[in-house]
């Protein structure tokens, strides 16, 4: 039997609401920036189960309810509650809440506590669409820009104040003759410099291979991955380096490729230089954010992959983008839990970024609570913490599964 607090459970409550309005949040802004302040959609209240006859026998808890919708439309200025009579036998005209409307962005912001991120939201892109009309395209990339700290949005302005002047289609990154930009700075921002280009209309190349080519700027070929062959008899050399685009295109020659059995992307150094001997295994040094690059490398997608990284916003975001981009087999080791949780003491504050809900979809689910443990701090294990011989006793197992 279906009890009064069953039902009403089931009924939208003001907490929905709530998450109503978060989850519309950032379109609401987007479009608030635009020159739309009022929100026009409006929250329907549904009752599921209720009759006539469900009312007057459960009377107090369907009050009850109700008063919580008054109640919530009382404290929140903008907020209002469009009711329906409902009459009864016993107990008169019954008032049921049946939708709920917040007038304006303003007015979200205030019942979401957010009113500071709409704030910040407001004066940066004003400061932006100041500069150049054309920016008024950027109001969708509102949380990014938020998101800057207030040296690096000021870097941001510098920036687009230069673009007139110069010409990145004959520019390196490294030439952007900006005042406190420092050399990663494009590179951990390119998603809200890429809407900045696109506005612009400074066109990228999409056939380049970097993400810089890609913005606009000359493709540097400066993205140099350092290789070791463990086998002995699968590369040209012991120990080389090659650029992006012949890593992409394969360094195995002749009958290597059917003897290699797996590869092996470390993002230590160190351990990366005294790795042991291992028959059919290659060592890739992942050079961080650039281990993105692998993921262009066609003759990667099939072959066993052993990585591991940073327990941080940035080592679990290369993994699923990794994972997505088409390196299914790609295998993690030392980025679980188990691991982050004895070596609690090295852990240290993560200055990386953390990435939306999407930006970790293809963990696996222990990586994914290790990713959460990590992201409460925020904190970081660098792989510079993982003892070396556990590395190797790692490494020899792993390749003697296949």
């Amino acid at each position: 039997m279906t009890t009064a607090s069953d039902a009403i459970a089931r009924w939208k409550s003001p907490s929905d609401l709530e998450r109503w309005m978060a989850r519309h949040f950032e379109r609401w802004v987007s479009a608030a920036l635009r020159g739309a302040d009022a929100v026009t959609e409006t929250f329907a209240i549904l009752t599921p189960g209720l009759t006539a006859a469900y009312l007057a026998e459960n009377f107090p808890a369907v009050r009850a309810w109700g008063l919580s919708w008054q109640q919530a439309a009382n404290q929140a200025v903008g907020l209002s509650v469009e009711c329906e009579d409902w009459p009864t036998r016993n107990f008169g005209r019954v008032r049921v809440p049946r939708s709920a409307r917040v007038t304006s962005v303003e007015d979200v912001a205030r019942i979401l506590r957010r009113s500071a991120e709409l704030s910040a939201a407001r004066q940066r892109c004003a400061s932006l669409f100041a500069l150049d009309a054309r920016l008024a395209l950027l109001a969708d990339d509102w949380p990014a820009i938020v998101a800057l700290p207030d040296a690096d949005f000021d870097v941001l302005c510098r920036f687009i104040r230069l673009l007139p002047q110069s010409q990145p289609s004959r520019m390196r990154v490294r030439e952007v003759p900006c005042e406190g930009m420092h050399s990663k700075f494009l590179e951990q921002n390119r998603g809200v410099i890429a809407s900045i280009f696109a506005a612009l209309g400074i066109p990228g190349t999409a056939d380049a291979k970097g993400w810089a080519g890609k913005l606009g700027f000359v493709d540097d070929e400066t993205a140099l991955f350092e290789l070791r062959d463990l086998d002995g008899s699968l590369l040209p050399y012991p120990h080389f380096a090659l650029p992006a685009s012949a890593l992409a295109a394969s360094p195995l020659r002749g009958s290597a490729s059917s003897r290699l059995i797996g590869t092996v992307i470390v993002e230590n150094a160190a351990t990366f230089r005294a790795l042991p001997t291992v028959p059919g295994v290659i060592a890739i040094f992942g050079r961080g954010d650039a281990v993105r690059l692998l993921a262009a490398a066609p003759w990667l997608v099939k072959r066993q992959l052993l990585y591991s990284g940073d327990l941080d916003h940035a080592g679990f975001q290369m993994v699923a983008a990794l994972r997505r981009a088409g390196l299914s087999h790609l295998e993690t080791t030392f980025m679980d839990a188990d691991t982050a949780m004895r070596l609690r003491p090295y852990w240290v504050e993560d200055t990386s970024r953390p990435g939306s809900a999407n930006a970790y979809e293809g963990l696996t689910e222990a990586e994914h609570g290790a990713q959460q443990l990590m992201a409460e701090g925020p904190s970081r294990l660098e792989q510079e913490r993982i003892a070396f011989d556990l590395w190797v006793e790692r490494l020899r197992e792993w390749s003697a599964a296949f």
